[in-house]
C-alpha cells in the first residue's frame, strides 16, 4: 500500500505578481530575506490572515502562514480497512514569515505576535496579496517552498501568537446539547427573513499542459464551448450576491511553473461581459488564492462572471492543472410559500436490518482513525452544519486492564473540535477492552467546508486516540452504528430570490435533499468491504404538466478492485400533502437505469449531478488517500437512461407516507445508479397548488444498511400554481448547477 499523506486539504503558496510588480524597495521582496517563526497560537486561523502594520513587502502589510503537522501517527482508514501515516495539522500551530528587519509600528492592533526579534502588533483581515495560507510536510519543506518562491528564509525559533478582545475567527465548535448523539438531533431551519452565508462552487476542466510560454484559457466544466458571456469564452457564471471566491489549485503528473489569471467580469444586460478586474498569482500547486474582485459591492445589482487562465513558463512531465473554487453567497431566506430554497443533507454511518453495526478489523497499534470522506455538497448554509461521531473499539488488555482512553475529535485533519477520555470495560475471557467513543453533536464552522470545496474535496473526522499513560493501543476491532455524522442545512440553488418574484433560473431546479451513507458487515471478519450509498430527492421543473419528485438511488459495495451494484432499496417518504384525492393517487410513474461511464460531455437529459459532483473530487483524492478510498466515490456517470429491470413499486402507507422500493433481478443489477418518478396527485384547481410541498426522507434503507435520519430529511417542492409569482428574466438564460458550477445545462426530464 503507498503512504499517501490522508484527506488533508492544503494548499502551497501563491504569490501575487501584480502585487510584487508594484512593491518596490521594501523588506522581503522576491529575493530578499524572510524571517520565519514556528507558532503557537490561542485560537485557530480562519480565512482572515494576520497583517503585521508597517511591515511593506512582497504581499503588503501580509504575513505568510505556513501550516506543518502537529503530528504523524498511524491510521486507520475505516471506510477502506487499510492503515497509513495521518498527519494531524493544527490551526493554531503554523510558521509565519516576515520580511527581515520589519519594525513593530506604533499602532493597536487586535492580537500581538511576541517573536525573539520582538513583539508586533497584528490585525486580522483579508488577504492584501491574494494568499490565504501554505501547508508542508515539515520545517524543511516550507522553507524550501519559500526559496523556490525566490525568497531567502531564516528560520528564528518559537513565537506565540495572542489575540487580544478583538474577533476569534476560524473556530470549529460550539457544543450543541444532545442527550443521544448516535442520532443527532435534527438542525431548525433557519428563520425566515434571515440572511444566510452559503456556499457554492465553482468547477473548471483540467488544463494539460504540452508547451512552455503559453497561455491556457481554463475551459469551464460543461457542456462544450459553455460560457456565461456572449463575448467572453469560458467565463464561468458566479451570480449576484457573490461576498468571495477563492481557488485551489492542483497540478498532477507533473510540475508546472507560471502565473495564474483570474478575469472578473460583470454581465451585462444584453448578455455581453465587461471585465472589472484582473489578478494575477504565482501558479503553484496545492495553493488557494483569494480573488478579491467576486464581492458584494461588485455583484449586489449585477451578475458576475470568472475567466481563468494559466501562463506556462516551463514544466516538466505531462501535467494537468485543475482548478476549483468555493464562493460565498449572501442570500435572503422569506420562508413560508417559498419556503424551497432550503433543503436538509445528511451523512450518516449506519447498522443492517437487524440494527447490528458495522464492523471493520484492524489488529494493529493506531493512534488515529480516519472517518470518509464524504462529498461536500453545494449549497451549505452557515450556521446549520452540525457533526458528531459514535464509535465502538475492542483493544488489547493492557496488564489485565483497561486503561482510559483519551480522544480528540478533528474535522478533516485539521480543526480540533473536542476531546475527553473513554473507559473501558475488561472481558477476562479474551483479556481484551471495549470502548465506546460518544463526542456528542457540536455545530461547525463553514471554514472546513469552504476549504475543502476550493479543491473538490470531502468532508471526514479524525479520531486522535491514545491511552491516558501515553501508549498507543493495540486496537482489534472498530464497530459503528447508525449517527449522523453530519448534517446541514442547504440553499437547493445558487440563484437570488426576489421579494416580488421567482428568480426565472428555478425554472430547471436541482437536488433538493440528500442522504450519504456508509456501511460495513456487522462481523469485522467477513470484510473487508465497504458499502456507499447514496439517495437524493429533486423535483422537475415548474412547468411539467405533473407534479413529480425525482428520486435518485446510488449504492456499490468495494473490496478491494471487486464491485458489486445495489440489489436493492427502500425509501420512506412523508409528504405535506394528501397521497390520494378524489380523482388520482401518487403513483410511480417511471424507473430507469442511470448507465454509462462518460466523465466529460454527457448527453442529456441530464441525471448525474450526484455522480458527476463526487467524480470531481476523486483527482484530488488519489493524491492524499490510499486507492481504494477513490473507488469508494466514483459513481458511474450516467450519459443514458434504460429502464430497470426486476422488482419495483411504491406503496401508499397511509394518508401521507409513501414506501418506493425496488429489487435487482436474479441475474443482478446493471447499474449502481437509478431513476424513479413519482407523480404526485396534484390539479389545477387543487387547494394544495398554491403552497410549497414539503418531502421528508424518513427511512433509507439501500441494500441492508439503514438510516432513519431524526425527525425526516425535509426537501420542498414549488408550488405547481404557475400564476402565484410573476416570473421575471432575472437572468439570461443561464443556468448554474449547484453540484458543478455548469451554465446553461437543462435538466428537464421528460416523462412521455
Amino acid at each position: 500500500m503507498r503512504n499517501w499523506v490522508l484527506l488533508m486539504l492544503i494548499a502551497v503558496a501563491v504569490l501575487a505578481t501584480t502585487v510584487v510588480a508594484q512593491m518596490v524597495d521594501q523588506p522581503g521582496q522576491q529575493g530578499g530575506r524572510l524571517f520565519v517563526y514556528l507558532v503557537e497560537s490561542d485560537v485557530p486561523l480562519g480565512d482572515e490572515i494576520p497583517h503585521i502594520p508597517g511591515a511593506l513587502w512582497a504581499l503588503g502589510e501580509q504575513s505568510l502562514v505556513v501550516f506543518v503537522p502537529k503530528d504523524v501517527g498511524l491510521g486507520f482508514v475505516l471506510f477502506t480497512n487499510e492503515t497509513a501515516p495521518v498527519p494531524t495539522y493544527d490551526r493554531r500551530y503554523f510558521i509565519l514569515a516576515l520580511p527581515a528587519g520589519a519594525k513593530p509600528a506604533r499602532v493597536r492592533g487586535n492580537a500581538t505576535l511576541k517573536t525573539p526579534d520582538g513583539e508586533f502588533p497584528v490585525v486580522f483581515r483579508k488577504p492584501d496579496g491574494g494568499i490565504i495560507e501554505m501547508v508542508a510536510k515539515d520545517l524543511d519543506e516550507a522553507l524550501s517552498a519559500l526559496r523556490r518562491l525566490g525568497f531567502q528564509p531564516e528560520f528564528r525559533g518559537r513565537a506565540r501568537l495572542e489575540r487580544g478582545g478583538g474577533p476569534k475567527t476560524g473556530g470549529a465548535s460550539t457544543i450543541v446539547a444532545t442527550s443521544d448523539a448516535s442520532i443527532a438531533a435534527a438542525t431548525p431551519a433557519p428563520s425566515p427573513g434571515s440572511s444566510l452565508y452559503v456556499y457554492g462552487g465553482v468547477y473548471f476542466k483540467p488544463v494539460s499542459v504540452r508547451s512552455s510560454y503559453t497561455e491556457y484559457v481554463v475551459p469551464v466544466y460543461g457542456l462544450s464551448a459553455v460560457s456565461a458571456c456572449t463575448n467572453v469564452a469560458n467565463a464561468a457564471y458566479i451570480g449576484y450576491d457573490a461576498a468571495s471566491l477563492s481557488l485551489g489549485v492542483l497540478i498532477l503528473r507533473g510540475t508546472a511553473s507560471g502565473v495564474l489569471i483570474a478575469d472578473v467580469y460583470r454581465i451585462n444586460a444584453d448578455g455581453s461581459c465587461t471585465l472589472i478586474q484582473s489578478s494575477s498569482y504565482t501558479l503553484a500547486d496545492r495553493s488557494r488564492v483569494w480573488v478579491s474582485g467576486v464581492n458584494l459591492d461588485n455583484s449586489r445589482n449585477y451578475q458576475l462572471a470568472v475567466r481563468l487562465r494559466v501562463y506556462i513558463n516551463t514544466y516538466s512531465g505531462a501535467p494537468a492543472v485543475g482548478i476549483n473554487g468555493t464562493v460565498q453567497y449572501l442570500r435572503y431566506y422569506y420562508g413560508g410559500q417559498r419556503n424551497y430554497t432550503l433543503a436538509e443533507m445528511l451523512y450518516a454511518t449506519a447498522t443492517d436490518y437487524y440494527g447490528q453495526p458495522s464492523g471493520y478489523s484492524v489488529y494493529n497499534y493506531v493512534d488515529r482513525i480516519l472517518i470518509g470522506p464524504y462529498a461536500a455538497f453545494d449549497g451549505l448554509v452557515e450556521g446549520a452544519f452540525t457533526g458528531g461521531v459514535v464509535l465502538q473499539l475492542t483493544t488489547d488488555a493492557v496488564g489485565g486492564a483497561c486503561p482510559g482512553l483519551r480522544w480528540e475529535l478533528w474535522l478533516n485533519g485539521m480543526w480540533y473540535v473536542a476531546g475527553s477520555t473513554a473507559y473501558g470495560r475488561y472481558n477476562s475471557g479474551t483479556n481484551g477492552c471495549f470502548y465506546e467513543i460518544n463526542t456528542g453533536t457540536y455545530s461547525l464552522s463553514a471554514n472546513p467546508y469552504s476549504f475543502a470545496k476550493s479543491f473538490g474535496g470531502g468532508l471526514s473526522w479524525l479520531v486522535k486516540i491514545k491511552f491516558d499513560n501515553g501508549a498507543t493501543p493495540y486496537v482489534r476491532a472498530i464497530f459503528v452504528r447508525t449517527a449522523e455524522v453530519f448534517r446541514a442545512w442547504r440553499w437547493v440553488e445558487q440563484w437570488k430570490d426576489f421579494p416580488d418574484a421567482m428568480d426565472m433560473i428555478w425554472i430547471n431546479p436541482y437536488m433538493a435533499s440528500v442522504v450519504e451513507v456508509y456501511g460495513a458487515p456487522s462481523d469485522p471478519q467477513a470484510g473487508p468491504y465497504v458499502y456507499h450509498g447514496l439517495a437524493l430527492l429533486r423535483v422537475n421543473d415548474v412547468g411539467d404538466t405533473y407534479q413529480r419528485i425525482m428520486l435518485q438511488v446510488a449504492g456499490r459495495s468495494v473490496s478491494g478492485s471487486y464491485v458489486d451494484y445495489i440489489k436493492g432499496f427502500e425509501v420512506y417518504i412523508r409528504l405535506s400533502v394528501p397521497t390520494k384525492t378524489s380523482s388520482s393517487s401518487v403513483s410511480l410513474y417511471k424507473a430507469n437505469y442511470i448507465k454509462g461511464t462518460s466523465i466529460a460531455d454527457i448527453t442529456k437529459p441530464w441525471l448525474i449531478d450526484l455522480a458527476q459532483r463526487i467524480h470531481d473530487a476523486i483527482n484530488f483524492i488519489l493524491i492524499f488517500v490510499p486507492s481504494k478510498v477513490a473507488s469508494l466515490l466514483a459513481f458511474l456517470a450516467g450519459q443514458a437512461l434504460q429502464s430497470a429491470t426486476g422488482s419495483y413499486g411504491l406503496d401508499i402507507i397511509d394518508n401521507n407516507n409513501i414506501r418506493v422500493w425496488w429489487s435487482a433481478p436474479w441475474t443482478g443489477s446493471e447499474s449502481d445508479s437509478l431513476l424513479f418518478a413519482i407523480a404526485l396527485p396534484m390539479a389545477g384547481s387543487d387547494p394544495y397548488n398554491k403552497m410549497a410541498i414539503e418531502a421528508r426522507i424518513t427511512k433509507v434503507c439501500l441494500d441492508q444498511f439503514c438510516v432513519s435520519p431524526d425527525q425526516g430529511l425535509r426537501g420542498y417542492i414549488q408550488p405547481s400554481d404557475s400564476l402565484l409569482y410573476t416570473y421575471y428574466l432575472r437572468h439570461r438564460g443561464v443556468k448554474t448547477w449547484m453540484f458543478r458550477g455548469l451554465t446553461r445545462a437543462t435538466a428537464k426530464y421528460i416523462l412521455t
